[in-house]
């Protein structure tokens, strides 16, 4: 077996992981107002950014490198492991000219010069395209609104020429093993999945908004087998319209909107999950993104674009009447639980919504978080997402640091359709 491909028996199971990205549709209603965190939390939210990023950089290695996914005594994902590190450290605040950020570049460089023959994966090189975009991007000047920074419109990532030519590398090899059926798999093992491909178009969007090539055929085809396979119908759940003044009330009403999740491979009888339904609506989110700017793609019709918003909204129903931050919905164990929070603050900044129907998402994941940090600093579910995967508290770490920061940048927000009726 070739070091670093995971045996076929565990690919449904390190799905999830893999997107270490392991570093996301609908749009909060007009006038509903966000709930900040309250001076003390926020307080406590700092404190746990800075003790979790400081347990973090203790991990690394001589190399750069932050060791890998375990599986039956096996390492797998080196590359996506030191990408996610990285991607975390640098969303908390360190400068890419810090001595263990740049020992993080070079290890990464070095490895996917071993890998690029044969050997590199989805979810990796999703991972690494992420990272190096971030690394690269000029630091934003403070938002108004302290969750999203406003990224720039000019040059917004400063690539270097010969990293710019290594990002497209980079996204022509993910461009090349997308299965004609719209979804990527493990480079060498079917069948496709939601998890493969929500890195890989994560890497791509990454990639494209920072200069390189990504045909938008290749998104459009993505979107259809995504809006193809949610669940085709559900329990009808009522739409929380908000308040847009003091002193009024928010009400709920019959809008259509069903609970319609994702499962991970699509099939019919799969169980649908918190962590893949949110991987769906980013899929949906980024391929939206893409075919419709800077100008619409010719073949991403009206009619698509209204299929596109009822599936999302759909798709927040089926987390609306799911929700949870204890546990990846809707079983409590803690098979991937913090890789579904990060999930749910990607679909959450790439939809701009700030409740999901009258949950703070935000608020309540980051009380979670908060009160579950060990005392050195890390976060440890004791599991990723099998018995036979060793538990990582790296990536544990690691997505909570992207949840707390709110890591994700938004793309074009999808407005939910219409309310055509109330009650």
């Amino acid at each position: 077996m070739i070091r670093g491909e995971v045996p076929l028996r565990a690919h449904h199971r390190l799905a999830p992981f893999v997107l270490l990205a392991l570093a996301s549709v609908g749009v909060c209603p007009p006038g509903r107002a966000a709930a900040e965190p309250t001076p003390e939390l926020q307080k406590k939210i700092n404190a746990a950014i800075d003790r979790g990023a400081d347990w973090l950089r203790k991990q690394q290695a001589g190399d750069g490198s932050f060791g890998a996914v375990s599986y039956s005594g096996q390492p797998f994902y080196q590359v996506g492991l030191a990408s996610l590190c990285g991607l975390a450290l640098l969303a908390s605040g360190d400068d890419r000219n810090d001595p263990w950020m740049v020992k993080t570049l070079e290890y990464l460089k070095a490895r996917d010069a071993l890998e690029a023959g044969s050997a590199r994966t989805t979810y990796g090189t999703g991972l690494l395209i992420m990272f190096l975009t971030e690394y690269y991007r000029p630091k934003q000047k403070p938002s108004s609104d302290p969750r999203y920074a406003k990224p720039k419109t000019k040059d917004p990532c400063g690539l270097p020429k010969e990293v710019l030519a290594w990002v497209q590398e980079l996204a022509s090899w993910l461009v090349s093993v997308q299965r004609e059926d719209g979804w990527w798999r493990y480079p060498h093992t079917p069948p496709p999945d939601l998890s493969n491909t929500q890195y890989a178009l994560l890497g791509l969007r990454a990639a494209r908004d920072c200069g390189a090539e990504v045909p938008l055929s290749k998104f459009l085809l993505a979107m259809e087998k995504t809006l193809a396979t949610q669940q085709p119908d559900g329990e009808k759940v009522r739409r929380v319209i908000p308040a847009t003044k003091p002193g009024d009330t928010e009400y709920a009403v019959d809008s259509g909107d069903r609970a319609r999740g994702w499962a991970y491979q699509g099939g019919t009888g799969e169980l649908v999950t918190g962590s893949i339904t949110t991987a769906a609506i980013a899929v949906l989110a980024i391929c939206r993104d893409a075919l419709t700017k800077p100008s619409r793609f010719g073949p991403y019709t009206d009619d698509l674009d209204r299929k596109v918003g009822r599936s999302v909204q759909d798709g927040f129903a089926w987390l609306d009447r799911n929700f949870a931050v204890t546990h990846n919905p809707p079983r409590g164990a803690p098979a991937w639980h913090y890789y579904y929070l990060y999930g749910l603050e990607r679909a959450c900044a790439f939809a701009g919504r700030e409740h999901v129907g009258k949950h703070d998402w935000y608020v309540e994941g980051a009380e979670y978080l908060v009160g579950a940090q060990k005392a050195d600093g890390r976060w440890s579910t004791g599991a990723i997402g099998a018995n036979e995967i060793a538990p990582s508290d790296l990536c544990d770490t690691a997505w909570a640091l992207l949840f707390l920061k709110k890591a994700s940048r938004p793309t074009v927000p999808i407005p939910a359709p219409v309310v055509t009726s109330g009650g």
